[in-house]
């Protein structure tokens, strides 16, 4: 039988950065995730640490070890030093960007559970067929055409979600250009993964910048706070959806409500969500 020793542990490797600015400067703007995938194949042992914004950080993509790191029993929802932290701007505490030690985190989790049971989520099939016979009927529509296949997909996520969950409708395939809300919520997640990978000092210096990220996190938060208001004043439909349950489940443990606030970050967190991974 053997015994670890100090000695036998080895550092974290990582690819070669630049002095002074770590790996910051190698991370593309587009399509980040395909950059760390590739390097992932450097590294056998399964995980690699990289400098991002004069912060260690460590990537994890063995099965065993991710396993190991979603163990809450040694490790914890990490919002701080990560691109999540520039997302709660305008996500809030919703699921995602919540603290763990925040009320939102456990109270969301426990309203929100039955609208994702076997039962509700046969709820939605109607929904979900209407808006594939939009993007359908538009693709016929263009025959012997291209089409944009990632702008489409991005109406489909959008407008599935919005009137399955929420009894809003974007008609993102009506007009070619996409909905002031889907081009606030691109633009507004493209500027916080910016912000991930740069200096706070850089940020503070690109005040246009900020300006329009401010704007465009308002326009977000109007309309999603239009259609709570309508719900609550009922004009709005799909009383059982998403929004519904939010606005009138008292959390079990607590008997609490989710407050409007929370409940407009949980809105955009699952439009984010749709346009970020099922689109894609």
């Amino acid at each position: 039988m053997t015994t670890q020793s100090k000695n036998d542990l080895r550092p974290i490797r990582s690819p070669r950065g630049v002095p002074f600015l770590g790996h910051t400067p190698q991370i593309p703007s587009t399509n980040p995730v395909e950059y760390f995938g590739e390097l992932s194949k450097q590294f056998p042992e399964g995980l690699y640490g990289m400098e991002i914004a004069g912060i260690e950080q460590v990537f994890v993509w063995d099965p065993d070890l991710v396993a190991e790191v979603c163990d809450e029993t040694r490790f914890y929802k990490q919002i701080d030093k990560t691109p999540l932290a520039h997302v709660r701007d305008y996500a809030g505490a919703a699921l995602f960007t919540a603290h763990q030690h925040e009320e939102e985190w456990g109270m969301a989790h426990r309203v929100l559970l039955p609208a994702f049971s076997q039962r509700a989520m046969k709820g939605y099939y109607g929904q979900m067929l209407e808006i594939a016979q939009n993007l359908v009927g538009k693709w016929e529509g263009k025959e012997g055409q291209p089409v944009n296949i990632t702008d489409d997909y991005t109406r489909l996520t959008l407008d599935t979600i919005a009137l399955s969950g929420f009894g809003y409708r974007f008609d993102s395939f009506a007009k070619e250009d996409l909905h002031p809300f889907l081009k606030a919520l691109l633009e507004a997640l493209i500027e916080s993964l910016r912000r991930s990978q740069e200096l706070p000092m850089m940020t503070k210096m690109r005040k246009a910048d900020d300006k329009k990220y401010r704007g465009n996190i308002q326009l977000m938060r109007d309309l999603v706070e239009s259609v709570i208001k309508e719900r609550h004043e009922g004009k709005g439909t799909g009383e059982d959806d998403l929004l519904g349950l939010m606005l009138d489940a008292t959390d079990p443990e607590t008997g609490k409500l989710l407050d409007d606030e929370n409940v407009r970050d949980q809105v955009v967190t699952f439009l984010i969500a749709g346009h970020e991974t099922t689109s894609g």
